[in-house]
């Protein structure tokens, strides 16, 4: 029997969709490792493939409690293998996520360039693929989970696994509370929506929420019942896994500045975190830049465009979730006040927006499409508004 052309050619385009990113995406990360742009962890982050479960629940020890499973000593060549391993799970999970994004595309090329431009404009943050590179932390992981489990959530058996995926994130580190999680969990939201609330999707959102708030909890709480009496026991105990030299200055600061969070009350840590975010590292100054240059302008835009996605839907909890997407950011605001890494959060939120635009757009969502257009009329003629947009854009992202 004869095969149908037309079918023939529709899957062939859409192995080329998949084939496409993983290429592109590939192609860079075999261009950073050997052009030697990846590098063995260092500093703060190298505990975060120390931690183990030996001393009770570690919020950030999963990946360290695996690799123990492994390596009775971590050196730096594990270290360096890890991150490939991290930036490989990137570009796979990313390349099903965007090859899946067009590949639902089918007639509309408006839709199609619109996933396009924003898929191009994810790739180009800097928390992404371009100079996230040299960044140690576990986000990279985070982030491949997310996205494996945004790719498994449209599939009738693949979305059970979605809640032990986002377990999982959470176990890396808490942080996924505050960064990639919102975009699984507005979509799995999404998924009970479109299921008229189904009961199956009701227990998939119910344990995945559930997991994700008790772990993150659990681990807060438990991180004051390790059974070390000082940041310095502590320390050794984990470094006595580390084939490396820790010099002394790097040393003292995790004693003072990292890991005193462990023993001090939450007063403490508070102050603490205060003086050493905005006295002792004097941090002001960038938060209120990154704030007034970068944050301001580019939440200003996606909240006139949330809300003429809000105005534009009729159905009342799909006007909900609308509303979420627009408050979201509103989780950046523990990390940045606790943390000193405030042009992450923010460039890992705007991702979030970005990524929930596309699920919506290549779910041929009607009010997110209206919104769209209207960015169109109001400036896709306007070539000098345009431009301008992007130079500003172009001139953030390092």
């Amino acid at each position: 029997m004869n095969k149908n052309p037309d079918i023939q050619r529709i899957k062939q385009n859409t192995v080329l969709l998949y084939l496409i990113p993983l290429l592109l995406l590939g192609g860079n990360l075999i261009y950073l490792v050997f052009s030697g742009q990846i590098e063995s962890v260092r500093g703060y982050y190298l505990i975060h493939y120390l931690y183990d479960y030996s001393h009770g629940f570690v919020a950030r020890g999963l990946v360290g409690e695996v690799l123990s499973r492994f390596f009775d000593i971590i050196t730096d060549e594990i270290t360096y293998g890890v991150m490939i391993l991290f930036d490989s799970l990137l570009v796979i999970s990313s390349s099903l996520c965007f090859g899946k994004a067009l590949s639902r595309v089918k007639d509309d090329s408006f839709r199609f360039n619109c996933i396009l431009f924003l898929i191009v404009l994810i790739c180009i943050f800097p928390f992404s693929f371009r100079s996230y590179h040299m960044d140690f932390k576990l986000d990279k992981l985070l982030w491949a989970l997310t996205l494996f489990a945004v790719f498994i959530a449209d599939n009738k058996i693949g979305i059970f696994l979605t809640p032990f995926i986002c377990a999982a994130a959470t176990m890396v580190n808490p942080v996924f509370l505050f960064c990639s999680m919102i975009l699984i969990s507005i979509i799995l939201l999404q998924k009970l929506c479109d299921s008229k609330f189904s009961a199956k999707h009701i227990v998939i959102c119910f344990v995945a929420y559930s997991a994700m708030i008790a772990i993150g909890i659990y681990g807060t709480l438990n991180e004051k019942n390790l059974g070390f009496d000082n940041p310095t026991e502590m320390l050794n105990y984990y470094f006595s896994r580390y084939s490396g030299i820790i010099p002394d200055d790097v040393a003292e600061r995790f004693v003072t500045e990292w890991i005193f969070e462990y023993f001090d009350s939450p007063g403490t840590i508070i102050k603490k975190a205060y003086d050493i975010y905005l006295v002792q590292w004097n941090n002001k100054p960038i938060v209120i830049l990154n704030a007034i240059f970068f944050a301001v302008p580019v939440y200003t835009f996606l909240s006139i465009f949330w809300i003429d996605v809000i105005k534009a839907e009729e159905k009342k909890f799909q006007k909900f979730i609308f509303f979420l997407c627009l408050i979201s950011p509103v989780v950046l605001i523990p990390p940045i006040v606790l943390s000193w890494e405030s042009s992450k959060y923010f460039a890992n939120n705007i991702m979030v927006q970005l990524g929930l635009i596309i699920y919506y757009l290549a779910n041929n969502n009607q009010s997110v499409l209206s919104a769209v257009y209207k960015l169109k009329k109001r400036f896709g003629n306007n070539f000098v508004i345009c431009s301008a947009a992007a130079l500003y854009l172009a001139l953030l992202i390092k």
